[in-house]
C-alpha cells in the first residue's frame, strides 16, 4: 500500500503535469498539505524529493518552485530521455514476458482513438502509462527511476511551450501511435537493438514535432 509520502509525491507530480501549477509557481507546503488533507511532514518530504530530482528548485525562505524551462535545458532533457528510455526498451526486450506484451498492447490499442478524439487529458495518461510501463519492464530500478524523472521533465516542457496542442495540425501529423506500435513489435520480437533504436527515434520525433515549431533548438 502506498504511504503518505508516496501519495503526496505522486499527487504533486500529477498537478504539475496537468497544469494546475505552472513554471514559475511556488508550491507552498502548508497549502498542499491542506489540499491533500494530510500532515505537512509527508508533503515536505515529497517536495524535498522533487527538488533532489530536479523537477523543483528551492529558494531560501520562500520554498519550492517550478523552474522556467529554457530551450537548451529542453534539448538536454530529451537527449537524456533518449539514453534512459532507449536502454529501458532494450532491456524490456530482453526480459519481457507474454503477459507483459499483452499489457503493453492493451495500452497502445487506445492510442489512435484517443489522439483522434483530441482528448488531451486521456492522451497524457495513456502516453505516460506506455512509457513508464516499458521503464518498469527493464527490471533495473535505477534506469526506471531515471526514465520516469526525464519523462516527467519533458512533459512539463511540452506543456510549457504548448507544442502538442498548437498548431492543431501537428497533432494530426504526429506519428506517436504508429511509433508506439513499432516499439512494442520490437520488444515482442525480443530484438534488443531494434527496441532501443525505435524508442530513441520516437523520442527524437516527439522533440522535433512538438518543440521545434516553437523555436526550440534541435538535438
Amino acid at each position: 500500500m502506498e504511504n503518505a509520502e508516496e501519495r503526496a509525491y505522486r499527487l504533486i507530480i500529477n498537478e504539475i503535469l496537468s497544469g494546475v501549477y505552472h513554471p514559475g509557481d511556488f508550491l507552498l507546503e502548508l497549502d498542499i498539505a491542506a489540499q491533500m488533507e494530510m500532515s505537512r511532514t509527508p508533503v515536505s518530504r515529497a517536495l524535498s524529493r522533487l527538488v533532489a530530482e530536479g523537477l523543483l528548485k528551492k529558494m531560501p525562505k520562500k520554498g519550492c518552485y517550478i523552474p522556467i524551462p529554457t530551450p537548451k535545458d529542453a534539448e538536454l532533457v530529451f537527449t537524456a530521455r533518449q539514453v534512459a528510455e532507449g536502454e529501458a526498451a532494450a532491456l524490456a526486450a530482453a526480459n519481457v514476458t507474454e503477459e507483459d506484451i499483452l499489457t503493453l498492447e492493451s495500452i497502445v490499442a487506445q492510442d489512435k482513438y484517443i489522439m483522434d478524439a483530441g482528448d488531451k487529458e486521456r492522451w497524457a495518461k495513456i502516453n505516460e502509462a506506455f512509457h513508464l510501463s516499458i521503464a518498469k519492464l527493464c527490471n533495473n530500478p535505477y534506469i526506471e527511476k531515471w526514465a520516469k524523472n526525464m519523462f516527467w521533465h519533458s512533459n512539463v516542457y511540452i506543456f510549457y511551450f504548448d507544442g502538442f496542442y498548437k498548431p492543431s495540425d501537428i497533432v494530426i501529423e504526429h506519428q506517436t501511435p504508429a511509433q508506439h506500435r513499432e516499439i512494442i513489435a520490437a520488444i515482442k520480437e525480443r530484438d534488443v537493438k531494434k527496441a532501443r533504436s525505435a524508442m530513441k527515434r520516437h523520442i527524437y520525433t516527439t522533440y522535433t514535432k512538438l518543440l521545434l515549431p516553437q523555436g526550440i533548438e534541435k538535438i
